[in-house]
């Protein structure tokens, strides 16, 4: 059950975690196993920032090992490489570790990678690159890595049909991968868990000031509906609120450096041919960034784009310029398909908390864990860049950080795991937490993400969910209202 903003206050908290996406989740899952006594809080709902709107991928780390450029890049900035060479080690740790535990989260996908005599990575050059992945793997969640010569995979690829320079193609390189099914749930898996722990676990609750004590900190927050206040104690605070890391450092009475860049990802979404259903592509496009035709359900998406963005994250939408760039790049790998404008079933954009650093604009893509004590702020952290696939690590390494400066108040217990099963309609009612429709819609059902997004379901469930969420028929209508308002602003195709 949702606490009020009053229980909140009535305790004290080893931990306040700012942030309830899937690493501040995680955090506190790990957190409270640790004995500590945590307080997780989310401005909006859980999952509902970056953590919902990414290309949704438990990828290996092959995208790291394309520095955006050519490979000399590495040869210069050696430490770059070895910065790499460390993320990829985690994300293949990452992925094996998630698909073993969370199968049924995890949905296995065919990737291809087109190989072009004169693209920028020659065919050895991949077999390299997945040599490395290989060996910074523990072995136990196969690549299954295969190059197959151009003449056989031409006759039995499924995307062969449609792929541009067929003469220059030298081979494609296939792979298996894995899609988080879906992001949203993992959330809320992690929070629920750590809630049955004893965690106070609270969104729709922003964070407004923080002030130091010589006990610890004091917290003012506010409720994101009511406006109703309180102030919360607590001995440290881990700040995980991706894009808003640096707003919520800002409420603070100390000033501190920057922590976040942020760029947005956008993309468009098609119905391609059946045989291509469950199998993906990746390439490079043609500003030297992964680019990906992905599936999800029986439909796929292209992207990501990568441009800076400073404005509201939570309105971040892919517009002309980033539909015009997709829809481009989409016809350069599959010219045969003639895809149009108006044949995108739909669009979305997420906004990456990348790490922020005055040498590189697009930002740095390293984690960072970030203690700031030096900075005048005793047993506060922050995290920036910390990715979808990482979440367990990254919850684990944020809560050994908080160690070194705080203990926690109780012994360590074990379990509850994350549940598995996905709960029907009255049970997530009943005990997860929806204040909106859009959080029934998009977070705890996955709606949003059909090809209709659920708008004409949105009704009917906004009618079950009346006497649960205490909605009159004003308030019903408003909330259905405000749901197809908010899908076709950020999943529509602007013209």
């Amino acid at each position: 059950m949702r606490p009020s903003l009053q229980s909140l206050a009535q305790q004290t908290y080893d931990v306040l975690i700012v942030g309830a996406g899937i690493n501040g989740a995680a955090a506190a899952h790990a957190a409270v196993q640790q004995g500590y006594r945590v307080a997780l809080l989310d401005a909006a709902d859980y999952g509902s920032g970056a953590s919902s709107r990414s290309s949704r991928l438990l990828h290996c780390g092959l995208r790291y090992l394309m520095p955006g450029g050519p490979l000399t890049t590495f040869v210069r900035h050696p430490g770059r490489f070895l910065d790499v060479l460390r993320t990829v080690r985690r994300s293949m740790a990452v992925r094996s570790a998630f698909v073993l535990e969370q199968p049924e989260r995890a949905r296995p996908i065919r990737m291809h990678y087109p190989v072009y005599r004169d693209g920028p990575y020659a065919p050895w050059l991949v077999d390299v690159a997945f040599g490395l992945l290989g060996a910074l793997s523990d072995r136990k969640v196969a690549l299954d890595y295969k190059r197959t010569p151009a003449r056989e995979a031409l006759a039995g690829n499924p995307f062969a049909p449609w792929l541009g320079n067929k003469d220059k193609l030298a081979a494609i390189a296939s792979y298996t991968e894995y899609q988080f099914d879906w992001p949203e749930r993992v959330v809320l898996d992690l929070a629920l868990a750590a809630r049955q722990l004893g965690a106070a676990v609270r969104n729709y609750t922003r964070v407004t000031a923080m002030r130091r004590q010589q006990d610890g900190w004091l917290v003012d927050v506010s409720d994101s509906i009511t406006a109703q206040t309180a102030t919360l104690h607590a001995r440290a605070i881990l700040n995980i609120a991706g894009t808003q890391v640096d707003a919520v450092n800002a409420c603070a009475d100390v000033p501190v450096g920057r922590k976040i860049t942020g760029t947005k990802g956008a993309h468009i979404m098609f119905r391609l041919p059946s045989a291509c259903r469950g199998q993906g592509l990746a390439s490079v496009s043609s500003v030297g960034r992964p680019f990906y035709c992905m599936p999800w359900r029986d439909l796929h998406f292209f992207g990501p784009t990568e441009t800076l963005y400073e404005g509201d994250p939570d309105k971040a939408h892919a517009d002309t310029q980033d539909v015009d760039f997709l829809l481009r790049e989409a016809n350069s790998l599959f010219p045969s398909l003639g895809l149009e404008r108006s044949d995108i079933v739909s669009t979305w954009a997420g906004v990456r908390p990348l790490t922020y650093d005055p040498a590189l604009p697009m930002g740095h893509r390293s984690r960072r864990i970030y203690d700031q004590s030096d900075e005048g702020m005793p047993d506060m952290f922050s995290l920036s860049n910390g990715s979808l696939g990482a979440h367990r690590q990254t919850g684990k390494d944020l809560v050994q950080a908080l160690r070194q400066r705080v203990a926690p108040s109780d012994p360590p217990q074990a379990g509850p795991a994350p549940a598995s099963p996905i709960p029907d309609l009255a049970q997530i009612l009943a005990k997860e937490d929806v204040v909106l429709l859009d959080d029934l819609m998009t977070r705890r059902l996955g709606l949003a993400w059909d090809a209709g997004h659920g708008l004409d379901q949105a009704a009917g469930i906004a009618a079950v969910a009346a006497q649960s969420c205490g909605w009159d028929a004003a308030r019903q209508a408003e909330e259905v209202a405000r749901y197809e308002a908010r899908t076709r602003c950020l999943y529509g195709v602007r013209s």
